[in-house]
């Protein structure tokens, strides 16, 4: 029998919701509670004063480019949002609240996020990220105007420029939501934000959700903004439990689609999955996750083991997923009593989360090697599940895949070939370009190397389900499994939770190993590696960034050792520091190290190299 997706309302353990926060001094612990903490501002201010937020920007200015200067560092809002030391963010997340309150929305009642994050980064690091009303990132226009608040040269120029902005748009959000990651630092920021938000516009309400995953408030965005913003097929779940009782409801019901996958006597028989946290909120979003599987009957929760949580060892540090992605090495587990140099009890199935849970990697650590699955992995395999239940309904759907020049070539071969060559799109390096170029296709799968990624749904899919009417079982089931997949993903942003629960419940439909999964196709040997320049600017390259268009020399000297190894790469300037990455790949481990040495030593020679790469191979 072929279950669908159904929902019902889950008196959840409390100690779900508390898993969440684990930095909260005494006076925030009081607060917390099943939902989240709202904060209303006054109802007796009906504006902002300039002498509140002269106070606040006079306690918290912006960091000097140096010691010796008067001129302020200046702050970009790169694919990861503002990403910074934390020890010169005070001033720069304050203006972020700012900002929030000032950015234009289509509704007054409209709902914004923001998230205090530095996701992969180690704990020295911090950062912020917008979400928009519909749970996305937030577009150009309001970068740009982020950026420009972000970075006003005085309290006086700021104020100047709030007034500005608020003369020129009347409709901003009522409300903010916000959320944080475990740093030590991260409590102080969000606190911050809240302070200067409020600062602008003192009717706002604040939406605290305390310790949450950076999916976890692109969710509750997109959720309370409801048929604005959220998808067909998706029954509003607008707090952190509501967002486990949905993944948890369907994993359950894909799981379903197949009998024996969902009997007790399948479940005990898959793998051990070990979830490296990465010493980040991920642990407790999979606690909160295996007790939401757990009263709905899901055996399948034994299965999933976290390691890492957080306080166990450095956050990021020898772990999570841009370590195993980038070394190739298994995490330390920490906290484990073996001689393996902590690499104990991984098993042959295994996943590594980052620090705030939108990325994910898989691998296999059988002895005496190891095998990594990455984004690249994770998108074919997403890929085949919907061409073969697509193939099954006969249905008019166009699939498409979005890779960017980080896609290994193996990968990218490979899906051109099942899909089309119109059917697998390159775009330029970070996700707010490959979620929107996704959009071109009515199924676009996304996922960049680093295991951020997801599956979207465009307007055609929807009216196509609505009135598909199967005339055998097999189409039924495909139809089923179809209409469970907009809930069990988040269309709103990369998630490692749900990427995970999406490849394991794929995999058991398709009655496939780890192993089954990486044999279907085998990547080039690559090598990544990075040149400190003196001045990254100089560096200009194509949409996609698959070509150096300045110097333009560049590019020719790279052609010509391409040619010599009859291997692939390119160069292209660090969105964050004055670093240029390389990446080459070959048909061997020699010549794909070889390619990279020579690309490294162009960039040395031509754009101002100061004669140190650092690299990792892949």
């Amino acid at each position: 029998m072929v279950h669908v997706l159904g929902f019902v309302t889950l008196l959840l353990p409390l100690s779900i919701h508390k898993q969440f926060d684990f930095n909260m001094d005494s006076k925030n612990a009081q607060k917390q509670q099943l939902l989240p903490d709202v904060t209303t501002g006054s109802s007796s201010i009906s504006s902002s004063t300039d002498e509140t937020i002269l106070e606040l920007a006079q306690q918290h200015p912006l960091a000097l480019s140096s010691s010796s200067s008067t001129t302020n560092l200046y702050f970009s809002y790169g694919t990861a949002g503002f990403r910074y030391k934390a020890d010169i963010l005070n001033g720069v997340m304050l203006r972020v609240g700012m900002a929030a309150a000032l950015l234009p929305t289509l509704e007054s009642t409209c709902q914004i996020g923001v998230m205090v994050t530095a996701s992969h980064n180690d704990e020295s690091y911090n950062g912020v990220k917008y979400s928009a009303a519909d749970g996305g990132m937030i577009g150009p226009d309001d970068e740009a105007l982020a950026v420009e608040i972000v970075n006003a040269p005085s309290p006086a120029e700021l104020i100047k420029l709030i007034r500005q902005k608020q003369q020129q748009s009347t409709i901003t959000a009522s409300t903010i939501h916000i959320g944080r990651d475990t740093r030590s630092h991260s409590l102080r920021f969000s606190e911050l934000v809240v302070q200067g938000a409020l600062a602008v516009n003192p009717a706002l309400k604040i939406v605290n959700h305390g310790v949450v995953t950076t999916p976890m408030l692109h969710h509750a965005v997109m959720h309370a903004n409801g048929a604005f913003a959220l998808p067909a097929l998706i029954p509003p779940r607008r707090n952190v439990i509501g967002y486990l009782q949905l993944l948890a409801h369907s994993y359950v019901a894909l799981l379903s689609t197949a009998g024996d996958c969902s009997n007790e006597t399948a479940s005990l028989r898959r793998p051990q999955l070990t979830v490296d946290s990465a010493c980040g909120v991920g642990y407790a979003a999979l606690q909160g996750l295996c007790e939401c599987l757990q009263s709905l009957g899901c055996l399948d929760a034994q299965r999933f083991v976290a390691v890492n949580p957080p306080g166990a060892g450095p956050l990021n540090h020898g772990c999570g997923s841009e370590h195993v992605q980038k070394s190739l090495e298994p995490p330390i587990v920490y906290g484990a009593t073996s001689a393996d140099n902590g690499h104990t009890n991984l098993g042959a199935y295994c996943c590594s989360f980052d620090g705030d849970a939108d990325r994910i990697v898989f691998y296999s650590r059988e002895q005496p090697s190891m095998y990594l699955l990455d984004g690249d992995k994770m998108a074919t395999l997403i890929c085949a599940f919907l061409r073969e239940q697509l193939d099954v309904l006969q249905a008019p759907i166009r699939l498409g895949v979005v890779q960017t020049a980080y896609a290994n070539g193996a990968s990218t071969d490979y899906l051109r070939k099942f899909l089309g060559e119109e059917s697998v799109a390159i775009a330029k390096t970070g996700v707010k370009y490959v979620h929107a170029s996704a959009h071109q296709f009515d199924i676009g799968v996304y996922f960049e190397a680093n295991g951020h990624g997801t599956v979207v749904f465009g307007q055609a899919f929807y009216d196509y389900v609505a009135t598909c009417k199967p005339r055998t079982s097999a189409a039924r089931i495909a139809l089923a499994r179809l209409r469970v997949l907009p809930s069990m993903v988040n269309q709103a942003v990369g998630d490692a939770l749900s990427d995970m629960l999406l490849i394991d419940a794929i995999l058991c439909l398709q009655n496939m190993s780890i192993g089954d999964w990486n044999a279907m196709y085998s990547d080039l040997p690559s090598r990544q590696l990075k040149v400190l320049v003196k001045d990254r600017s100089i560096i200009k390259v194509n949409e996609n960034e698959t070509k150096c268009l300045e110097p333009p020399q560049v590019q020719d000297e790279l052609d010509r050792a391409m040619r010599m190894v009859r291997g692939r790469a390119f160069v292209r300037p660090s969105g964050t520091e004055d670093v240029v990455r390389v990446y080459a790949e070959a048909p061997t481990r020699e010549a794909a190290d070889e390619l990279a040495k020579i690309a490294a030593q162009i960039v040395d020679r031509l754009c101002g190299g100061e004669g140190s790469a650092l690299g990792s191979k892949l």
